[in-house]
């Protein structure tokens, strides 16, 4: 990427692994001043390197017990599924939003409190969002993590 160094990079994989290290230990790990790591932040900020700072949490603290995978075939994958995808992104419970490759065009991963929730998840998909445009849904739910946001959970 241009305007980016390795030690760009380096703060890059310490972060992505802690986003919590205070600038003075992460200064230390790469051998620059705090001041010198801020400055460093605030450009990988701007760039879009950095797209936010948050915490790993069990969802079962939230009583999300269920994690849902749903693989979406379109019948017609145009403009409007943006604005569309937009808008399920930014339901509280769900946690990522893709387009990918293949015949299952869309993927979303969302958390739920049990299974019959999963279940209306999938009928909404339906009769809010795609309606007839949505050809198929394949869902998968999750029944054990072991490492999740470069966090190594067993």
């Amino acid at each position: 990427m241009p305007g980016i160094d390795e030690k760009d990079k380096e703060i890059l994989r310490i972060l992505r692994e802690n986003g919590r290290i205070t600038l003075t230990e992460l200064g230390k790990r790469v051998k620059l001043s705090p001041a010198s790591v801020k400055n460093r932040l605030e450009k990988l900020e701007k760039l879009g390197a950095i797209k936010g700072y948050s915490a790993v949490i069990d969802p079962a603290f939230l009583d999300e017990f269920v994690r849902a995978f749903f693989e979406l075939r379109l019948a017609i994958d145009d403009g409007s599924v943006d604005a569309i995808l937009s808008r399920i992104a930014k339901l509280d419970n769900v946690c990522a939003v893709y387009r990918r490759s293949g015949e299952n065009q869309i993927l979303i991963q969302a958390n739920f409190h049990n299974t019959d929730e999963v279940k209306d998840f999938a009928g909404l998909l339906k009769r809010k969002y795609f309606g007839k445009n949505l050809e198929r849904i394949e869902i998968t739910l999750i029944i054990d993590t072991f490492k999740e946001n470069w966090v190594t959970l067993r």
